[in-house]
Formats: structure tokens, sequence, C-alpha cells
């Protein structure tokens, strides 16, 4: 079936730890009408390995990693491996990059977090360099690189790049040196002055902003059990309370107060209730949960707010999540 004029992505995390199903689910994905298929890296699949079956069962759908963060890896092991999934996929990768934050990149790696924008902008240089050219040699204030890669390269076009953005000054890098931008957990109304921080940095740099891809993760689950599809949401966002980034951003949607009951309620012990801290009403600025059409609606919205890119991120409780992965995924086909 041909592709829809309009981008549609699929976020495959869900199921993505079920690697055997994972060519299937690109392949449908693809054949359904979807443009882009991502997986996310945190703690569980490399985004990568999980990318390369998929890249070879499928023909059209582009392949984006998002989000890895970029400190545990070296630029030029992140290159290769880009690189590699791109030969695979006949030019058709997306590497999705982010800075993370402190306890995914110092607690569980050991690596640094320091000057994470500088590391951004330094990371992408040299990308950009091995990609088109095998070889870069940099000093920069963050990172030192001298490495040619061996790679024989063919496929029709290099990676692009796309950055993991929540506030002005990664928005404005993202415009700046980026094929596109990926927004999170944000509502349709927010989107404007985002949009316009990407652009402002397009425009600095000489670009033409509209050529920069707004691509956004839409949280939904379609199910006929709305009430635990939307706890598992608040549960999944309540984790978040303690990532200043993300905090700085809800406080800009006027969440500011709840997170901060999020985190009272965390720090007094009282885990299993801090969740509840979090509205209805506020969470559904943010996902969709229930009918299909209300998933379909959403998806309306980002794109008349200016999103390019919406990407269908399918949720809900762990023991109906192959059914309502596989619910969403066909409910939102055409959207």
């Amino acid at each position: 079936m041909p592709q829809p004029t309009n981008k549609l992505g699929l976020q495959l995390s869900l199921v993505s730890s079920h690697f055997g199903s994972l060519p299937g689910l690109a392949r449908e994905a693809e054949e359904s009408g979807y443009t882009s298929v991502w997986v996310a890296e945190v703690a569980g699949p490399n985004a990568f390995v999980s990318l390369a079956p998929c890249a070879m069962a499928t023909k059209r759908v582009d392949l984006a990693t998002g989000i890895v963060p970029i400190q545990i890896r070296t630029p030029g092991v992140l290159a290769m491996e880009t690189l590699a999934l791109n030969e695979i996929s006949g030019g058709r990768v997306i590497a999705g990059l982010g800075v993370s934050g402190p306890v995914i990149v110092e607690r569980w790696h050991g690596a640094s977090y320091r000057k994470p924008l500088t590391a951004m902008r330094e990371c992408v240089h040299i990308l950009r360099e091995l990609f088109t050219k095998e070889r870069c040699k940099f000093d920069g204030k963050v990172y030192q690189c001298d490495f040619r890669h061996s790679l024989v390269t063919s496929a029709p076009r290099a990676p692009r790049i796309c950055l993991a953005a929540l506030n002005p000054p990664m928005l404005r890098l993202a415009g700046e040196i980026a094929d596109g931008v990926l927004l999170n957990y944000s509502p349709p109304e927010a989107l404007p002055a985002m949009i316009a921080e990407v652009r402002a940095g397009a425009a600095q740099a000489g670009r033409n902003p509209a050529e920069v891809d707004i691509a956004i993760y839409l949280r939904m689950c379609v199910t006929e059990e709305e009430d635990q599809a939307l706890e598992s949401f608040k549960r999944e966002l309540a984790g978040y309370a303690f990532v200043d980034s993300y905090n700085q951003m809800f406080a800009r949607y006027g969440l500011g107060d709840q997170f901060a009951e999020v985190r009272r309620l965390w720090r007094e012990g009282k885990r299993d209730e801090a969740h509840k801290a979090l509205s209805d009403a506020d969470m559904r600025r943010l996902g969709a949960f229930g009918t299909r059409q209300s998933g379909r609606d959403l998806i309306a919205r980002f794109r008349a707010a200016g999103a390019t890119h919406p990407v269908v991120f399918p949720v809900g409780p762990g023991r109906t999540a192959e059914r309502d992965f596989q619910n969403t995924l066909r409910a939102m086909v055409g959207a």
C-alpha cells in the first residue's frame, strides 16, 4: 500500500524485548502505511541490534533510534553502529540522539554528564564527519577524536540525525545542526513555542527552518480498560519527577505543583501513591486512552499545532501490553 503524504511513526519499545516479533511488526507497520519505526534504549534492548532485523524485513520504512544517550558510547562507536545499520537498510536510518540524565549516564554507566549541550554539538559534528568523510580529527571541550572507520558504504543517503529536545537551548541546537527534533510528553498547545525555538536555531545557522522535521512521541492506548491504561501512564510519567530537564518543561505547562507532590510522596516512602498526584485531565492533554477516535483526534491536534512527524507510542499495563500494542498500531493506520 502506498505511504501517506504525512509522516506517521510507530514506537516499538512496548514489545521490543520480544526480539522474534520485531521484524514482523516492522513489516506490518510498513505495509499499513507507517513511514518510520522507532526503538528506544534505556536499560533493555540495544536500539541498533533491535532495528537490524527490522531493516532486513522491510524495504521503505525509516528506522529510528529513539533515543540513544550519546555519552554511553564514543562518537566513533556510535558512528560505526549507525553506518552499519544504514548499510543494511539501504539508507533508511534516523539516528535519534539525546543527552539523557545524570542518573543514567553517571550512576548506571559511569560516564560523564558534563556540558551536555556542548557534548551534543561536538558529537554531531564528529558523526557528520565520519558519515561523509570517513575520518575525523577533532579536539573539543568534551570530545577528542582522531579516528578513521573502515566501513565500505554504498547506501544512497547518509544517516539523518534527530535530537531529543525538551527545553529552549537544545531545541535551538536541533534547529541549528540536526535534520529533525523529537519532542516528548508535551501538550499540543506547547508546540508552537517549541517549534519557534527550533526555527530560530535553523535561521541563525542560515538553514531553511521548514527542512527540520518536527517529530513527537504520542502516548496512547486503544483499549476497553481505559482507567487501567491511564493509571499505567501516570506511573510511567511519575518516574520523571526527579529529572531536572523534564521538570523544567513540565513547569512551563503548569504541572510543576503536581510533580512537586509526586516528589514529596516518593520521599515519604509512599511510592505506590505518588502517581496519583497527576490529574486525569492533564494526562489527557499528553496522551489518549480508550477509543480509537481519541488517538486519531490526538494525532490531528498535534498535526494542527505544527508536528510534521507524529510517532504513535503504544503504552498500557504490562499484562495486556501485546494486545494493546496491536490494537493501537492498527487503529492509528492512516491517521
